[in-house]
């Protein structure tokens, strides 16, 4: 019996749920935090919802859209989150701008050793060209941080042209949080709106390989995948109006993303006993 659509939406919930509940269970998170989350998640998606419908938001028309009490409404909808952690795409924007664009960058796409003394220095006009709102010395510390630049006598050198946020719980999972999105927003509008030229979506899996090559595997990974999003770099900057000053009459406003990761699970071979 051919399953109906809604049937369809559930089984790939349970399915994308799977390993969120891995997430939890491994981190100690109960069920009952994860359905109190999930409601306020519920409400801001459906509130979101209503005001691109330019509708008013209510709580009647929160509470018939996603399935809550009206009590529960009122309690959630208004009730302050505090955020993850900052924003983990301005450091890496901040380290793509400083690749790409001609004030900051050779021509070949190699960061300049930037001046960082001053409130009008090079690095400070690096941070402002990416955001007017934020501080350069906070950008600094995280650059610092990360390990992706060094200082001396007074000029700061890009040492990493990749943000990788290892060990770092609040920017790891924010960016986890961040790409999800993107994934979902991409597959549905494959599947649901379909455009001329499709979303890329696109996996590559093994599952025989050997354990004594793995470090030469993640390896590759990382190298490949550096040298691909510097080339994406490149080219997405040549259509971005805040690097390309030659754009100035054009409209602006359209996001791309293309992100990749990867994963690597070394489970051993069991071999079989023979008595």
């Amino acid at each position: 019996m051919r399953m109906s659509q809604r049937q369809l939406f559930l089984q790939a919930l349970r399915a994308l749920l799977r390993p969120i509940s891995r997430f939890c269970l491994k981190r100690s998170i109960r069920l009952q935090d994860f359905i109190e989350i999930a409601k306020s998640v519920f409400l801001e998606a459906a509130a979101e919802q209503v005001r691109l419908q330019g509708a008013i938001v209510s709580t009647s028309r929160l509470s018939v859209i996603t399935g809550l009490h009206r009590r529960d409404v009122m309690r959630l909808f208004n009730k302050q989150e505090s955020k993850l952690g900052t924003d983990t795409s301005l450091v890496a924007r901040v380290i793509g701008q400083w690749q790409q664009d001609p004030r900051f960058s050779s021509k070949s796409g190699k960061a300049k050793i930037l001046k960082l003394e001053g409130k009008c220095s090079e690095f400070t006009e690096l941070v402002r060209s990416v955001s007017k709102d934020l501080n350069p010395y906070t950008v600094l510390f995280e650059l610092e941080r990360i390990g992706a630049v060094s200082r001396q006598q007074g000029t700061i050198c890009l040492q990493s042209a990749v943000y990788v946020p290892t060990g770092d719980v609040a920017q790891g999972l924010s960016l986890l949080a961040a790409d999800s999105a993107d994934l979902i927003a991409a597959v549905d509008e494959n599947i649901f709106s379909p455009k001329e030229l499709p979303n890329l979506h696109i996996k590559t899996q093994y599952d025989n390989l050997c354990v004594e090559n793995v470090p030469e595997i993640r390896k590759w990974f990382l190298e490949k995948g550096e040298k691909f999003h510097k080339e994406a770099r490149s080219f997405l900057s040549k259509f971005d109006k805040d690097i390309n000053p030659k754009l100035k009459n054009k409209t602006g406003g359209a996001r791309a993303a293309i992100a990749t990761f990867s994963f690597i699970e070394e489970k051993m071979e069991q071999s079989t006993k023979i008595d």
